[in-house]
C-alpha cells in the first residue's frame, strides 16, 4: 500500500471529508471514493479473510503505516456515520438539529465496502453494543434484544462494527446506567457516553497512528483483540492488576463495564480472549 496515513488518498482524508461535509451528496461522495481507491478497499477485505486472524498486521512496512492503522481510520469513519442513530445526551449543549451524516448512508457504505450485515437474533457482546438497558424484575434474566438502533457488520470473518441494541436484562447480567453509560473502550466517539481509545490524548497527527482492534469469528470460536495474542512481546494483564481476571474478560468482551462501573482509567488494550461462538 503506497499511501501512508498522512496521504490525501488515505482513509484519514475520507474521514475529514465526511466530518467537514455540508449539504447533500455525502453518500455519493463516499461511494465514489471507494470506487477510486480499490487498493484500500481490497486491504480491508483481505483483513476479513479467516486466516488473517493468525497474521500480525500491526508491523508497518519499511516506511509508512501498518494495515491496523488504516483499519483504525476506517473505524473512525464508521463512528461518524452512526452518530445520527444515537440519542443526544441529556446534558448536551448541542443543538438538537446539529448536522450528522443522515441515517442510511452508513449501511450503504458498509455494503459497498463488501461487509455483511449481522443478523443474529440473540444478544451477544461480540456482535452487539449495549445502547440501552431496560431492567426487569428477575435479576437472573439474561439479556434479550428488544430494538436495534443501528446495524452491525462483519467483513468476512472480522468484526467491522457491532450492532447498537436496546436490551432487557436482569441486574446480575447488565445494570442500567452501567452497561449503557460506562466508558466504552476501543472507541473514539459516541454521543451519549464517554469513550476511550489509544488515540485520545494525542495530537491531531499522532492520533492517526492508532491500531484497530481486530475481533474474529473463525471455526466456531470468537477471538477478541487478536493482535495482542499475536504480539511476541505481549504482557498478560497489562496495567490493571487490581482488576480480577473475570472483570478484565468482561471489559474485553463488552468493551465496557456491565454490573459494577470500573471507571474510565483502565488499560484493557493488552488483553485478549477466546471463547466458543453462540449457535445463533
Amino acid at each position: 500500500m503506497k499511501d501512508d496515513v498522512y496521504s490525501g488518498h488515505h482513509w484519514r482524508f475520507l474521514y475529514e471529508g465526511v466530518f467537514d461535509h455540508e449539504g447533500d451528496g455525502l453518500g455519493d461522495m463516499l461511494l465514489r471514493w471507494l470506487d477510486e481507491h480499490p487498493g484500500h478497499v481490497a486491504e480491508v477485505r483481505e483483513a476479513g479473510q479467516p486466516e488473517s486472524h493468525l497474521i500480525p498486521l500491526g508491523k508497518p512496512p519499511r516506511r509508512g503505516y501498518s494495515s491496523l492503522v488504516r483499519l483504525y481510520a476506517v473505524n473512525r469513519i464508521l463512528d461518524l456515520l452512526i452518530l445520527n442513530y444515537q440519542d443526544q445526551p441529556d446534558d448536551s449543549a448541542a443543538s438538537p438539529d446539529e448536522a450528522y451524516p443522515p441515517v442510511g448512508i452508513y449501511p450503504a457504505f458498509c455494503e459497498a465496502l463488501g461487509a455483511d450485515r449481522i443478523g443474529r437474533r440473540g444478544f451477544h457482546p461480540f456482535f452487539h453494543e449495549v445502547v440501552e438497558v431496560r431492567p426487569v424484575d428477575d435479576p437472573d434474566e439474561p439479556p434479550s434484544i428488544v430494538e436495534e438502533r443501528w446495524p452491525g457488520y462483519m467483513m468476512g470473518s472480522m468484526l467491522l462494527m457491532r450492532a447498537g441494541v436496546v436490551v432487557t436484562a436482569g441486574a446480575r447480567h447488565l445494570v442500567a446506567g452501567v452497561a449503557d453509560r460506562s466508558t466504552l473502550y476501543w472507541t473514539f466517539w459516541r454521543r451519549s457516553r464517554s469513550t476511550r481509545d489509544l488515540s485520545h490524548g494525542w495530537g491531531s497527527n499522532s492520533q492517526w497512528g492508532t491500531d484497530f482492534r481486530r475481533d474474529y469469528l473463525v471455526d466456531g470460536r470468537l477471538h477478541y483483540n487478536v493482535d495482542e495474542a499475536l504480539n511476541p512481546h505481549h504482557e498478560e494483564r497489562g496495567d490493571d492488576e487490581d482488576l480480577g481476571p473475570a472483570s478484565m474478560i468482561e471489559i474485553v468482551r463488552y468493551r465496557c463495564s456491565t454490573v459494577v462501573d470500573h471507571g474510565d482509567d483502565l488499560f484493557p488494550y493488552n488483553d485478549h480472549h477466546v471463547e466458543p461462538a453462540p449457535a445463533d
